[in-house]
């Protein structure tokens, strides 16, 4: 094994970012619930609403879900994605061989995962995106700071105004265009899923993300914009001495979360109570162009404050994150198991989803926790980076 390729060790990490994506991974756990319980993916089409989502105070935790958590946290994750990115260049710019044929092999790897997940597990699947967004990236590696925050700020920028007009027009010319019934997605959820074998779970999963792929091109821009807050973020080492930039941290959450919250308690309503409006509908991509990003920075820099204060946060939640990849797949292994396996799928109320995400994200920290004694990389980030440098990673400790 050369010693160039040997892991990252444990001191050479930067804890409270390894902590930062497992929170992310809670997140993102908790946003996708509501699609692994439910036909939430086909409702989009078909304009219906199962009971499990509006019935009683179902509704509430839906609004709570969708102001609080869904856009803030993949976003989260994509920010750190983009700092991530920095780290491993700028160290792999270190070693012997191209930096960018590394990511490059690192990025099509991370699409092959991608596309398994999407295809054999669950069709809800963000790392393609993350995979054909992070080979754009690279574009970005060489240019100053200041220029890749110009340009994260001018996308998101573009694209809040573009919805808000858009969302204004449609306000004005009385927002009624047929509704989302009268396209039929040609597959059943809650049939496939209650009385189907796996092959009917594949159809719906291959189907899903067929369509779903047009409107993730649309996300790249947005996707490749949290990058470049993250690139930015490692190019002026921000992360390196978080102490020093106390009052920039306190300053990024009361901003944050400050201009945030009014937007996504706007687009929250609009998620829970409005997607029959197209009107509304439009209105509600404001979660991805400005609500999501803030909201992230300013949950980034709160919870940068709150491990400083209290390091056992970060030793809690620090193995969760630093496999990542692993426990990403392994929360849509667990809730498809729970949801189709069980046949529980639209048949547990949303006030249960709350209860059911804490379960499982704590199963999944003991398990990182256990794995992490052991081993220097998660199962699948092993594989990863063997992948990534073409020779075999030694994986125990």
């Amino acid at each position: 094994m050369r010693q160039d390729y040997l892991p990252v060790g444990q001191s050479e990490r930067v804890h409270e970012i390894d902590s930062m994506r497992g929170v992310a991974l809670l997140g993102i756990l908790m946003m996708n619930v509501m699609a692994f319980a439910g036909p939430a993916i086909e409702e989009q089409f078909t304009g219906e609403s199962s009971d499990i989502y509006t019935e009683g105070a179902n509704s509430s935790v839906i609004m709570f879900i969708n102001t609080f958590v869904t856009s803030n946290f993949y976003t989260m994750f994509s920010f750190l994605f983009g700092l991530g990115f920095y780290i491993f260049l700028s160290r792999a710019e270190k070693k012997p061989g191209s930096a960018s044929l590394l990511f490059l092999r690192r990025m099509m790897m991370l699409l092959a995962f991608g596309l398994f997940h999407a295809i054999f597990i669950w069709y809800g699947d963000i790392l393609t995106v993350y995979a054909v967004t992070g080979i754009i990236l690279l574009i970005f590696y060489k240019l100053k700071p200041a220029v890749n925050l110009a340009v994260s700020i001018v996308i998101l920028l573009l694209g809040t105004v573009f919805t808000a007009a858009m969302s204004l027009l449609l306000f004005a010319a009385g927002g009624d265009f047929g509704g989302n019934g009268d396209y039929d997605p040609g597959f059943n959820m809650v049939s496939s899923f209650q009385q189907g074998g796996y092959i009917d779970i594949l159809n719906v999963n291959i189907s899903v993300f067929s369509i779903m792929t047009s409107s993730n091109i649309t996300m790249i821009p947005l996707v490749l914009a949290m990058f470049l807050l993250g690139l930015y973020a490692g190019q002026k080492r921000i992360f390196e001495n978080l102490a020093a930039h106390r009052k920039l941290l306190v300053w990024t959450a009361a901003a944050g979360l400050g201009a945030g919250t009014p937007v996504k308690i706007l687009v929250g309503y609009g998620l829970t109570y409005m997607m029959d409006d197209p009107a509304w509908a439009v209105l509600t991509l404001l979660a991805y162009t400005v609500g999501g990003p803030l909201m992230s920075l300013g949950y980034i820099a709160l919870f940068i404050l709150i491990v400083q204060k209290f390091k056992t946060v970060t030793e809690l939640l620090q193995p969760v994150g630093q496999m990542a990849l692993t426990n990403y797949i392994m929360q849509s292994v667990l809730m498809t198991g729970l949801f189709y396996g069980l046949n529980l799928f639209n048949r547990v109320d949303a006030v249960w989803f709350i209860p059911i995400v804490l379960a499982v994200f704590m199963i999944q920290m003991v398990l990182s926790h256990l794995w992490m004694k052991l081993f220097r990389f998660g199962p699948l980030e092993w594989v990863w980076r063997t992948v990534t440098y073409g020779t075999v990673m030694p994986i125990r400790k």
